[in-house]
């Protein structure tokens, strides 16, 4: 489902019924071998680095017994052991299915030093763009979850001049 390459270790997502977060050693392109996995309910989409030591997930809450997914889901992992990878905060933003991206990396807006995650997702009440913030030891804030407007087939986006976000898609 999901890669992310940092130095010469790797982090990857497969699927079956929870979400094995792997960490491989990458040291030796010839010899790769697993050094970590994680065991969570659900499965992230997108990985990417969030500052020293922290990967942030992007992906679906799943219920491990029904599989029934329950909603868009946010997680930061603690990286600084590789060989014992931690899920140390998640949020679910219940009722969403699905987002742009899970498809298209560019569908998020993540900036550590502003402090903003950003993206859509897709539920009963429509499309809205959600903005999180994370602080390690307090965990995610939903800082905005606003509906957005228009049609197209291009993914949302999120921009900021100075200190305004704007909130773009279409034409």
């Amino acid at each position: 489902y999901s890669v992310r390459f940092m130095g010469e270790t790797g982090y990857f997502v497969t699927f079956r019924e929870t979400d094995p977060l792997f960490s491989v050693d990458l040291s030796d392109p010839h010899n790769p071998e697993i050094i970590g996995k994680l065991k969570i309910p659900g499965f992230s989409e997108y990985l990417h680095p969030y500052g020293e030591n922290l990967l942030l997930g992007i992906g679906m809450d799943v219920d491990e017994e029904t599989q029934m997914t329950g909603g868009v889901k946010i997680s930061m992992f603690d990286i600084s052991d590789p060989n014992d990878v931690k899920e140390i905060d998640k949020h679910v933003i219940e009722g969403a299915y699905s987002s742009d991206v899970f498809y298209d990396y560019k569908g998020v807006l993540i900036d550590r030093e502003k402090d903003i995650i950003g993206f859509s997702a897709y539920g009963e009440g429509g499309e809205l763009y959600h903005v999180f913030g994370y602080e390690e030891g307090e965990g995610f804030t939903e800082k905005m979850a606003r509906g957005v407007n228009g049609s197209s087939y291009d993914g949302v986006r999120g921009v900021y001049i100075d200190k305004t976000l704007y909130i773009v898609k279409g034409n």
